[in-house]
């Protein structure tokens, strides 16, 4: 599939998940080129995670004890197109969710996000519990309750989560959120 078809995919699958109760997939960079494109850009994680629990369970990313914590219901996990992905709605707004997806189809890490950022509405470089993360998508609906951030939890792994908050402060300010729920995950495959 075409970077372009690709692009425009993602952004039917946003505008849809923005009239539904779902979150739609998460973008996915074109992996089909050459090795030769193949940037590198990403920093590199500091040490890489076990990632061996969430690789086929993405709910297992997240403990109870911490998504209790962050007011999550359990997650409903689901097979997508990118690799394992799990739904948790928040318990008290079930109109509010974030969805994470372990990027199993991605097998060059936060590099291949970063191999696409001109793709993107935002692109915006961060770090969460000191591990390499990045806010992207190729459509900007922050203030609409959405927020993507990808987060290398090895150099050839990356974990996407993508709000949709409808009501809450979460509706006007979703990335802290999503911030929040990114390092737990991180916290969680510490073992902390």
């Amino acid at each position: 599939m075409s970077l372009r078809r690709l692009l425009l995919a993602v952004g039917v699958a946003l505008v849809v998940a923005g009239c539904s109760n779902t979150v739609g997939e998460p973008s996915s960079p074109d992996t089909s080129a050459s090795s030769a494109s193949q940037s590198g850009a990403a920093p590199r994680v500091p040490a890489a995670l076990d990632v061996s629990s969430i690789q086929s369970n993405a709910c297992a990313a997240i403990s109870d004890s911490k998504r209790s914590s962050l007011g999550y219901g359990a997650g409903k996990p689901r097979a997508g197109a990118y690799g394992p992905s799990c739904t948790f709605q928040i318990a008290d707004e079930p109109l509010n969710q974030m969805d994470l997806t372990v990027f199993t189809a991605n097998k060059n890490g936060l590099s291949d996000i970063y191999d696409t950022k001109g793709n993107n509405d935002y692109f915006e470089p961060t770090t969460i519990e000191g591990y390499p993360a990045v806010y992207a998508a190729s459509l900007d609906h922050r203030s609409k309750g959405k927020c993507g951030l990808f987060v290398a939890v090895t150099d050839q792994l990356t974990v996407n989560l993508l709000s949709q908050f409808d009501r809450g402060a979460g509706a006007q300010a979703p990335c802290p959120v999503v911030a929040k729920a990114a390092a737990s995950v991180i916290q969680t495959l510490k073992g902390d």
